[in-house]
């Protein structure tokens, strides 16, 4: 594959000892071959490539010549602290669990205490402190005019059964390892350290890799495609200086027309000044493989699958079909329907109503579980029959009719046809798009990410908020009528 004149910049680009160089990457440009040629390029060096999740660093292992090593962080911290607490690795705490290891009295107590541990996690800092503590809990205990908890106290206490295993039912996190590794400040012994999707890296990896003094290091991303600040991800390429910055903007993935609407979004909403070029040769047909609907909530995605398997198509599941919970949702069913003895999760089952579960979910803001109430709340009684049906109609996505997924799911892939939903936000209002402020920076990507996952067709629903803004943006390219 011939490299664009921005790629062969980058591989061309050698580096001193400590060096930070940045590379900004728009979707579809081709970051990870301009990655594979530098480290080719290179073979006397030995090189770590820091990949975001296990799916991308198996993808960049079958890529990758052998000078390289490609890891997560997390699995460059199991080998040092993960291995010592293997029997007793958990995905997550869960309210009532905790509430009963610290004896706290209710729920909320007990949500804001792992959300403040688990800010501590992701952060590079030494210790838990008040800057953990979410802003939802300072407003929840002044709304009800309660004095709040000590929950960097309580969070101190649940960091330390997670790691001292005093307690059987809370066990060791893989954030929790990672944290230990980076308290450990690790030496990595690389010649050069490769780091991708920078911008959703969280402090705690980003202070293991830059913590590196004599190390040179490649930052590559797009701020623009930023979407899990609300897993504590801050854009490390904004906030570490560098001596260069590069960028890539042509995009393999798709042609100029899709490549207008992204820069429509991201002039709009991001103050984007760089314009994404699309090369792809536009293909008139259109083709005969599945479509993808792409929405923003889980609660439409279940919608759509009603949909499909109301018209007899087949439908598969990004991730698999257990990634998206459809047996919780006959657990909060059950609930509703006052049937505790059916609730087969326990965390729903310790509910003594449904009532109460969505009025936790919301003084929490617990966005998973308000998004199993809508979904209760929109389909009530025929929620049994429709789980079966998605059940049987559900197939690898190989063979699927019609192909379902989040938008956060979506990130890093891409399909010949693509409809985005109609339940991402608004963003035109009173007829002119919204400000930045609005709303936050992770939707506009989202919006962004969502429709560059397209590569030949792209498809807005009725009702989606791309829809506006390009009747918008066709009234402003409108010519003017001359003054009377």
């Amino acid at each position: 594959m011939k490299l664009t004149p921005e790629q062969e910049a980058v591989v061309a680009r050698d580096l001193t000892p400590g060096e930070v160089l940045k590379v900004i990457a728009f979707a579809g440009t081709g970051k990870t071959t301009t990655l594979v040629r530098y480290a080719a390029a290179r073979p006397r060096m030995r090189f770590l490539y820091v990949a975001f999740n296990k799916s991308v660093q198996l993808e960049a292992a079958a890529r990758f010549p052998a000078n390289v090593v490609c890891k997560t962080s997390h699995a460059l911290a199991f080998a040092r602290f993960g291995v010592k607490h293997r029997q007793r690795l958990v995905p997550g705490f869960k309210a009532n669990t905790v509430m009963q290891a610290l004896g706290l009295d209710g729920y909320e107590a007990a949500k804001f205490t792992i959300d403040t541990l688990m800010n501590y996690l992701v952060s590079a800092d030494a210790r838990v402190g008040k800057r953990h503590i979410p802003f939802v809990c300072r407003q929840y205990f002044e709304a009800l005019k309660r004095p709040m908890p000590d929950v960097v106290a309580l969070a101190n206490r649940l960091g330390r059964l997670m790691c001292t295993a005093e307690n059987p039912e809370i066990g060791m996190l893989h954030d929790g390892y990672l944290k230990l590794f980076q308290l450990s400040r690790p030496r990595l012994g690389y010649d050069c350290i490769l780091l991708d999707e920078a911008q959703d890296i969280n402090p705690v990896t980003a202070e293991v890799i830059l913590s590196q003094p004599e190390t040179p290091k490649i930052l590559v991303g797009d701020p623009n495609q930023q979407i899990y600040s609300f897993r504590g991800a801050q854009n490390s390429l904004a906030r570490v200086k560098s001596s260069e910055t590069l960028y890539l903007t042509g995009s393999f993935r798709f042609h100029a027309k899709i490549a207008a609407v992204a820069n429509l979004v991201l002039e709009h909403f991001k103050g984007e000044k760089k314009k994404l070029r699309g090369l792809r040769k536009k293909r008139a047909d259109r083709g005969g493989g599945p479509k993808t609907i792409i929405a923003r909530t889980n609660a439409k995605v279940f919608d759509e699958a009603v949909a499909q398997t109301r018209r007899g198509k087949t439908v598969g599941f990004v991730g698999g079909l257990n990634g998206y919970r459809f047996n919780r949702v006959l657990d909060v069913y059950r609930l509703l329907q006052r049937e505790p003895h059916q609730i087969r999760d326990p965390y729903i089952r310790s509910f003594p109503a449904f009532g109460e579960m969505e009025a936790y979910a919301r003084a929490v803001e617990d966005r998973e579980m308000m998004s199993l109430c809508k979904v209760v709340q929109n389909h009530r009684h025929q929620i049994p029959m429709q789980v079966r049906a998605i059940i049987e109609k559900a197939v690898d996505e190989k063979q699927a009719d019609v192909i379902l997924t989040t938008a956060h799911k979506a990130k890093g892939l891409e399909w010949s046809e693509v409809t985005l939903a109609d339940d991402f936000p608004d963003l035109v209002v009173g007829g002119k798009p919204i400000s930045r402020e609005d709303l936050e920076a992770d939707e506009f990507n989202l919006i962004y990410v969502s429709l560059t996952r397209a590569m030949d067709h792209l498809r807005l629903a009725p009702g989606c908020s791309l829809q506006a803004l390009l009747a918008y943006a066709r009234q402003q390219e409108a010519p003017k009528a001359p003054a009377a």
